[in-house]
């Protein structure tokens, strides 16, 4: 029987080997970023490593990862021999970021210009020692010695040359060591806005595996990140009314992962990950009667509702053909698969970890489109062109700002979006000032409140006048309205509007005219209103 101490020491001893055994299965390396694909908000990684691993259990520890990782997405593949057993995300505090080549050349700027900052110190150095040197001479080799007036005026002469080049020297080198440290300053700064923030701690993905002998598995892992995220904008250009809408899809990207996306292909999607895929379930719709209690004191339940928004009507319909420009198509491949819509974008792109504002130009497609002037005089005497797509569905519009040009000019910035539409889409194009418009009151025909009997009637009377100073024919909407009767005791009467389209449940005129090139046209309208003479002071809204 052996010794007790004897069997604890080699107890010992096997734990110690044990130790340092897990120690040296513990594998680090770095993730090569393959593809990102982007989603509206947030980002799915996808990159590939190579490691070797000794048989039995080890531990990877997957670096170079972008930072706030969602854990539950994490997805890690080692090949078909070795199996995983757990994969973990870590805090890695050891690990710092690889400078781009950009910070290197900066870095090796700097070193170039310390360089020369030290030589120019020397020489400075030197040039003290000379001023010193003068000053503190003086006269002193003229002591002793049977000197003349002259001979101390050649050494004062001296002194004084050599002391005035030694200290406009002195003055040369101090202005160009100033100079070089606020050039070093510029450019240590500039490496400090490259590298962004600096990283204490980083992400890292800890993959446990077994493997039946010692091999070379490769890892390929996919996980998302928070940080990034992309915005859709357009840019809108029109050449000319006779000429199609130039639509032109562009990416605005961001992403703070940390990580540098070098030569990335990208494929962006209208998905959004953080939304969640689960439908939702509706809760019962309760219907009840309410006791409702009376209080104390003067309630009343009437509400007053003034209708201020005037809708724009569908007009007719146009066609739409979709041809990506040739600058765009070998490079973005559109794939809508019902769910959301994807755009591989095959030209690789370099996005840094700390970014924002970084444009990507997708496809460009050329629509067909009506063009109308519309103007609402009430409110604003000016006609709006606006260019009108149908079939508006198949250009696949995600919500976005646009940017609009006119005939070659910027005309200023919209927003594209397809939700409440029905027909058509309209694009304001700017307004059009060879289209004079005014709306006028008829004095003659505008009354003064007039009383009869109990009641009150008041007649409105109005011209709207059109004049189109262009050489070219135009269609233009016109919208006025009537107002909106909201109480019994008050009605409409003697309405006239001419040709205009009349929509009772909203007041709406609607004027659909064609006015060929200098021609005038008048469009007038008048309304009478009556009501009870004891609520004249309560009448809101005439």
């Amino acid at each position: 029987m052996k010794p007790l101490n004897s069997t604890l020491g080699v107890i010992a001893s096997s734990v110690l080997l044990a130790t340092a055994s897990v120690s040296a299965a513990e594998i680090t390396s770095n993730v090569s970023l393959e593809r990102v694909k982007l989603f509206l908000n947030g980002a799915e990684l996808q990159g590939t490593t190579s490691v070797q691993v000794p048989q039995g259990e080890s531990e990877i520890l997957l670096t170079h990862v972008a930072n706030y990782i969602n854990p539950t997405s994490i997805n890690v593949g080692v090949g078909n021999e070795a199996m995983i057993l757990s994969t973990a995300l870590r805090t890695d505090y050891l690990s710092t970021p690889a400078e781009s080549e950009k910070v290197k050349t900066l870095r090796a700027s700097v070193t170039q210009l310390k360089a020369e900052q030290d030589v120019l110190k020397v020489k400075l150095s030197v040039n003290k020692e000379e001023i010193a040197l003068l000053k503190g001479n003086r006269f002193e080799t003229l002591k002793g010695q049977n000197n003349t007036i002259s001979d101390a005026r050649t050494m004062l002469n001296f002194v004084k040359d050599n002391l005035t080049t030694a200290l406009i020297e002195q003055q040369t080198l101090q202005s160009q060591l100033d100079e070089l440290a606020k050039r070093i300053q510029k450019v240590e700064a500039q490496i400090t806005d490259e590298q962004g923030q600096e990283r204490t701690s980083g992400s890292a993905i800890a993959v446990k595996i077994i493997a039946p002998k010692a091999m070379t598995i490769p890892v390929n892992v996919t996980y998302i990140t928070s940080q990034a995220g992309w915005v859709p904008t357009y840019d809108v250009r029109v050449k000319d009314i006779d000429s199609p809408v130039i639509i032109t899809y562009k990416a605005n990207v961001y992403q703070n992962s940390g990580l540098d996306w070098n030569d990335i292909d990208f494929t962006l999607s209208s998905a959004n990950p953080v939304e969640g895929i689960t439908a939702p379930v509706p809760r019962p719709w309760n219907v009840y009667l309410y006791d409702n209690m009376k209080g104390s004191g003067n309630f009343s339940g009437a509400f007053r509702s003034v209708t201020t928004d005037m809708p724009i009507m569908a007009m007719e319909k146009s066609s739409v053909s979709m041809k990506p420009s040739s600058d765009f198509k070998d490079f973005v491949v559109t794939d809508t698969n019902g769910i959301n819509t994807q755009y591989n974008v095959k030209l690789p792109y370099t996005i840094k970890g700390n970014s924002s504002n970084n444009i990507i130009t997708l496809k460009a497609a050329e629509v067909a489109a009506t063009y109308r002037y519309t103007a609402v005089p009430k409110l604003d005497n000016n006609a709006f062109l606006q260019a009108q797509i149908a079939d508006w569905d198949r250009l696949a519009l995600l919500p976005g700002k646009s940017t609009v040009f006119f005939g070659g000019s910027y005309i200023g910035e919209g927003y594209l979006t397809t939700q409440g539409l029905k027909e058509t889409l309209d694009i304001s194009l700017g307004r059009d000032k060879n289209i004079i418009i005014s709306r006028d009151q008829n004095q003659n025909e505008t009354s003064k409140p007039s009383f009869f009997g109990n009641n009150i009637s008041r007649t409105f009377a109005y011209t709207i006048n059109v004049r189109n100073a262009k050489t070219s024919p135009i269609d233009l909407t016109i919208l006025d309205q009537l107002p909106v009767i909201q109480n019994k005791t008050i009605t409409l009467e003697d309405a006239k509007y001419g040709d205009a389209a009349y929509n009772k449940e909203t007041g709406l005129l609607e004027w659909n005219l064609k006015v060929a090139a200098g021609e005038s046209k008048q469009l007038p309208f008048s309304f009478k209103v009556i009501y009870p003479k004891d609520k004249h002071e309560s009448v809101i809204g005439l």
